[in-house]
């Protein structure tokens, strides 16, 4: 299976998310306070790089942005239990090799030491051109057009958007049984 068709499928996947019990219990575990958390599927680099992504595309306004809002845990938790191993494989291997292109082509050798501007730019150049090819002539406008999908429809499923800005009501319409007709 080639990277492409990987991040498609994981795309795919992501979107068609449906309100299951596993699902429900993934959203509720990520609202908790815990403190000793450590990721399943992304290694502790790629979540802060992941976390920084996020916050570039969801960033902290008036509402919580993506790190307040704890969007990579859910990606994290919604990727180990929902995608199959080798899509997996794949992905944590793009991922990878994205950052380690942003930090050869800054002469850097951590992800924290590269600004928030620079990482705008190489997820800006990804997205708005499919043929804007970085330094080992690679293109990564489907990883971060996925990183752009899972923020998005992460943040959508947060409890304080569900319920501040959708008007979400676990229980639609009122019932009163003592009504004259």
């Amino acid at each position: 299976m080639n990277r492409r068709k990987a991040l498609k499928n994981i795309g795919i996947s992501f979107g068609s998310i449906t309100f299951s019990t596993s699902i429900l219990s993934i959203l509720q575990s990520c609202q908790s306070n815990e403190l000793d958390w450590s990721p399943d599927f992304f290694s502790s680099k790629q979540i802060s790089f992941v976390d920084r992504m996020f916050e570039i595309i969801i960033p902290e306004t008036d509402t919580p942005g993506a790190i307040s809002l704890k969007l990579s845990k859910f990606v994290d938790a919604y990727i180990f239990k929902n995608t199959p191993s080798n899509d997996k494989s794949e992905l944590n291997q793009e991922i990878e090799e994205f950052i380690n292109v942003i930090l050869s082509n800054e002469n850097q050798k951590s992800i924290h030491e590269i600004d928030d501007v620079m990482l705008e730019k190489y997820l800006t150049n990804h997205l708005d051109s499919n043929n804007f090819t970085e330094s080992n002539n690679k293109n990564y406008s489907q990883l971060c057009g996925l990183f752009r999908q899972m923020a998005v429809r992460s943040y959508r499923l947060t409890e304080y958007v569900m319920t501040n800005k959708l008007g979400y009501v676990p229980i639609p319409g009122y019932y009163d049984g003592n009504v004259d007709v």
